[in-house]
């Protein structure tokens, strides 16, 4: 609706995991690199945890165009399922093309393992990404994961080779809490990484880099508009997306040429909830 108003090619603030608008802060390029080591070097597994919001999904999104098209490996997203283990293998055996009805945990690991059998025409190597893994509560569903962690490539002579399933953990901080009590899990898996909100100076170079990407001017946003919406969000970039986007629509509506602290607040808050209203640090606008 605002993209011909501010000349932009397209809206830069949609919160969607697309890699032409990704603003890596170091932290960002620093997780990103250590879960591709995972991956190349087919290790048990990792976990990648932060608050709602703070770009988590662009992070696996990045880590799958890297290893989408891998020789010998299939990557594998799946969101936490809420019904429990059966239900998690269930769509891992789907996922691996593997049609017949599975009745219990045990047939579902069968199916897996002979999946990654040598001379088989298949991928010998999964990568297994769970995302919002902190919905992840049962024992079961952590003892399925420690024993797809086992699984070994199987050679021709019966003895196992490499490890089959590289298995990764994504979600709100709350995982690492639920993984301390899954020590047979959570010590296999070699990474615990969490990403931290921007700061203020982080948070100017992700809304110049999404207006970048989508053509337009970088100094749309005053000064002001910028101190306003860092205090609103706290660097978290979904608050970011929303605030801006709502932003860009009013100025649009009211036919400014430029996004003032004003109009930023007036974007605040038409965006705050009420619960988030009362959580907003003090002095933040509302």
């Amino acid at each position: 609706m605002y993209a011909a108003y501010w000349n932009l090619r397209e809206r830069p603030f949609q919160n969607v995991a697309d890699p032409r608008f990704a603003y890596l802060s170091d932290q960002h390029k620093e997780g990103l690199a250590r879960l591709l080591y995972l991956v190349e070097e087919q290790k048990l597994g990792g976990s990648l945890v932060g608050p709602y919001g703070v770009g988590k999904s662009m992070v696996i999104e990045l880590l799958a165009e890297k290893v989408r098209g891998r020789p010998n490996t299939l990557y594998v997203q799946l969101d936490a399922p809420p019904a429990g283990a059966l239900s998690l293998a269930k769509q891992v055996v789907a996922r691996l093309g593997h049609a017949a009805p599975v009745y219990d945990l045990a047939g579902a690991l069968d199916v897996i393992q002979n999946y990654f059998s040598d001379g088989n025409a298949a991928p010998q190597h999964l990568v297994l990404t769970v995302d919002e893994a902190q919905m992840l509560r049962e024992t079961a569903v952590y003892e399925f994961l420690h024993l797809l962690s086992n699984l070994r490539v199987r050679q021709r002579d019966g003895s196992s080779g490499a490890t089959a399933v590289t298995l990764l953990l994504v979600g709100h901080q709350d995982l690492i809490q639920h993984l301390a009590s899954e020590p047979s899990l959570s010590q296999r898996l070699q990474l615990f990484w969490r990403l931290e909100p921007l700061t203020d100076q982080q948070t100017i170079e992700y809304v110049q880099h999404r207006i970048r990407a989508a053509g337009g001017d970088l100094w749309m946003f005053d000064e002001e508009a910028m101190r306003t919406l860092y205090a609103a969000s706290q660097g978290l970039p979904r608050l970011i997306n929303n605030m801006c986007d709502t932003a860009l629509l009013i100025g649009c509506a009211g036919r400014f040429n430029r996004i003032t602290g004003e109009i930023m607040q007036q974007a605040v808050a038409e965006v705050q909830s009420p619960v988030l209203s009362q959580a907003l640090p003090e002095g933040a606008p509302a």
